[in-house]
């Protein structure tokens, strides 16, 4: 018997009564499922059986017909012939489902611990709450495996009686240990590719997961799927007679595995000719002269054997066809033809890879997809970006990307700037100009400033180009010699000296032959450099809003690669340098190698048209040269060799993303723009000036090398 002090007497009424024992004969029912002999179903069997999935605002039984080009790579998850699979595939298709599928034959049929490898944590907890979770609440043969208990059902595990599912993220602690039957790596692109860090290298997650599963023996199996998201790293590659489901080689991703498995492709049998076909996004036939929704809204898939056209409508009817054995997925062989899986001259490897053509995909229609490549494509043409029409191929399309390269740009040198160049006086917009802007580079020991005037469908020019090499008057140690000579400006070191730039937003400059001219709309200078920069930059920025200037004035920031989502974008830095505290600033972000395409495009078009950047013909041609300096590799735009000064093209990457960000693309009536790309005295800037009158004298010109480097 069980005693307590009378202080405690109180609170025993609280204790809630303790559970019934339970009795060996439930306990024996309760197992008696667990020791019964596995079925004999495959993925697709077990889950029409057991699986409800989500359709038109529903929970319905699994049906095939739905995807029906998911069942082969689901049930080769099974299969003792292959050690993976790896699918490949647009956005639209039903691979969330064939994830779900495959856990769910492992729950049901196979009960064994499975490990499913999401991206990163935060989209882990998305998809077990909104997919998973539901999933299993609206499957009772699911959820009556499921533990009652709360840590049974977390983020990060599932526990079912006689197996576990775990949810994790690629990282090497969840990757380099545990033993398990099945890893699903899910979104595989979009993991890290090298886990540990080049520090430690441990490998890829698909690496890692292989040794994960050996001790499964030849049950074990790893799924990968993706939608690509590697670029093309060799565009002049062109598939051989021998291998014709082959892909250009990518750095790493889902594409890599693909190549090296089975290269399977989806057929579908031509309704006219009876011959089978690959339906692909490049085989829609329309009219690329319409706008992009009337070109999308006339597509029509053409067989290459016979010609005929087939409509959007049919798209089901095909795909279900592949059920009955008309059509279907085709594997590689190694005399360069195409066979069904069970053929013995089947590619030999032990991973069984598809790659499923977005034009297949049940839930994406072609007249969405065509609009969408037609709008980006022309939009990349005009811009030299192809960052938005790449996710199109990536995400739609379901192929990895290669950039194509104009012969224009691999003349891009200074010889070619020189033989195009524009002849304007020094210092004297060009007559076309809506407005200017003014960029600033920050170096130890000079800024350089370039302004550049803009016109009608985004045409530039540069107007003039100066460094800013000595100090105010006042400056700290700015004391001129006997000769009229000072030390030399450092940004870095003195905010007084930074004062040489307030008077750009008020300075104007005169438009060819209209009597008037233009203040700049905007002055942007970079806020990184040598230590103090930021600071400085920071500091001299609040002084101009003090001054009622701060909507003209804008401090830029660049961040590398191409998988930014953003061109530009105008936001506070979210965290502080070394541990800091976050600058209550605004800075103008720019994708700088984004924005670079753009500028080198603008750079090839000779014509001086819209969409085009001029270089004068006053400029020398060290200045020339700083608009060639770099070169664009697999990563960034690096230098070129010999090349000492870019300032010229990273200035011009400012102007055009300022421009950018005041709207300059957005504006699709040029006689009726907004007041700032006015015409004349509309615009607020317009000054007008008297006959003969010229600039303001530019400062010393920029030294012919860099200077030397103080900090």
């Amino acid at each position: 018997m069980i005693t307590m002090p009378d202080a405690r007497l109180r609170s025993a009424a609280d204790i809630p009564p303790l559970p019934p024992y339970a009795k060996a004969e439930d306990c024996l029912a309760d197992a008696l499922p667990l020791l019964a002999p596995s079925a004999r179903l495959t993925v697709t069997e077990a889950a029409e059986r057991y699986i409800k999935v989500p359709s038109n605002g529903t929970w319905q039984t699994f049906d095939r017909e739905v995807t029906p080009y998911m069942v082969e790579p689901a049930d080769v998850t099974q299969s003792r012939l292959f050690k993976a699979v790896a699918l490949m595939g647009p956005s639209q298709t039903g691979k969330t489902v064939l994830l779900q599928t495959v856990a769910g034959h492992a729950v049901m049929v196979k009960p064994s611990t499975v490990l499913i490898v999401h991206m990163d944590g935060k989209s882990r907890d998305i998809w077990v709450e909104e997919k998973l979770d539901p999933m299993i609440l609206n499957s009772p043969a699911l959820a009556e495996r499921l533990g009652p208990a709360r840590e049974d059902s977390t983020f990060s595990r599932k526990r079912f009686k006689g197996m576990r599912l775990l949810i994790g993220i690629p990282t090497p602690r969840i990757l380099s240990g545990g033993t398990y039957r099945m890893v699903l790596l899910t979104d595989y692109d979009h993991h890290p590719q090298l886990l540990g860090g080049k520090e430690n290298p441990e490998g890829s997650p698909f690496g890692l997961a292989i040794n994960r599963i050996k001790e499964a023996g030849s049950s074990g199996c790893v799924l990968a799927e993706s939608s690509p998201a590697w670029p093309v790293i060799d565009t002049s590659w062109r598939p051989a007679a021998e291998a014709p489901h082959e892909l250009p080689p990518t750095a790493h991703g889902i594409a890599v595995l693909y190549n090296q498995g089975t290269r399977a492709r989806l057929y579908w049998e031509c309704p006219d000719c009876g011959e089978e076909f690959e339906p692909r996004i490049d085989r829609l036939h329309y009219d690329a002269d319409l706008e992009p929704g009337a070109a999308g809204a006339s597509a029509e898939m053409e067989c290459p054997h016979c010609g005929s056209l087939i409509g959007h409508r049919h798209k089901a009817e095909l795909n279900r066809a592949i059920l009955k054995g008309r059509g279907g997925w085709r594997h590689e062989a190694s005399d360069g033809r195409v066979v069904a899986l069970d053929d013995a001259a089947r590619r030999q490897s032990p991973i069984a890879s598809y790659a499923l053509n977005g034009a297949a995909a049940t839930f994406a229609s072609w007249a969405d997809i065509v609009a969408r490549l037609e709008a980006e494509r022309r939009r990349a043409e005009a811009m030299g970006d192809w960052s938005e029409y790449a996710k199109v191929i990536y995400t739609d399309v379901g192929l990895p990307f290669a950039r194509p390269r104009s012969e224009d740009e691999e003349a891009l040198t200074e010889a070619f700037l020189a033989a195009h160049a524009h002849e304007t006086p020094k210092g004297t917009a060009p007559e076309w100009t809506r407005f200017i802007t003014v960029s600033v580079d920050v170096q130890d020991t000079y800024f350089p400033v370039q302004v550049t005037a803009w016109g009608e469908g985004g045409r530039a020019q540069v107007v003039d180009r100066f460094d800013l090499t000595r100090p105010p008057e006042g400056a700290p140690n700015a004391e001129r010699d006997t000769e009229g000579n000072s030390r030399r400006i450092m940004p870095p070191k003195y905010l007084a000296d930074w004062q040489v730039l307030e008077g750009l937003a008020a300075r104007v400059w005169p438009v060819e032959g209209r009597g008037w001219g233009l203040r700049p709309v905007a002055c942007t200078v970079d806020f990184q450099g040598s230590p103090g920069v930021s600071d400085n930059a920071e500091a001299f920025w609040r002084a101009r809003r003090k001054a009622g200037e701060g909507k003209r004035w804008f401090l830029t920031r660049g961040h590398g690669g191409w998988r930014l989502q953003a061109r530009h974008w105008y936001a506070s830095p979210e965290r502080g340098h070394d541990g800091k505290k976050a600058r209550a600033i605004k800075l103008l972000n720019i994708a700088t190698d984004r924005v670079k395409d753009t500028v080198a495009a603008m750079l090839t078009r000779a014509d001086g048209g819209a969409g085009a950047l001029v270089v004068p013909g006053w400029m020398a041609e060290e200045g020339r040269a700083e608009f060639v300096a770099e070169e664009r590799g697999d990563k960034k735009w690096e230098k070129r060799r010999g090349h000492l000064r870019n300032e010229g093209f990273d200035l011009s990457v400012q102007a055009r993303a300022v421009a950018e960000h005041l709207g300059m693309m957005k504006i699709t009536d040029w006689a009726s723009p907004p007041a700032w790309a006015a015409e004349g005295e509309a615009n607020p800037q317009h000054v007008k000036m008297e006959a003969g009158a010229l600039p303001e004298a530019a400062p010393a010109p920029k030294p012919k090398s860099p200077p030397r480097r103080l900090f």
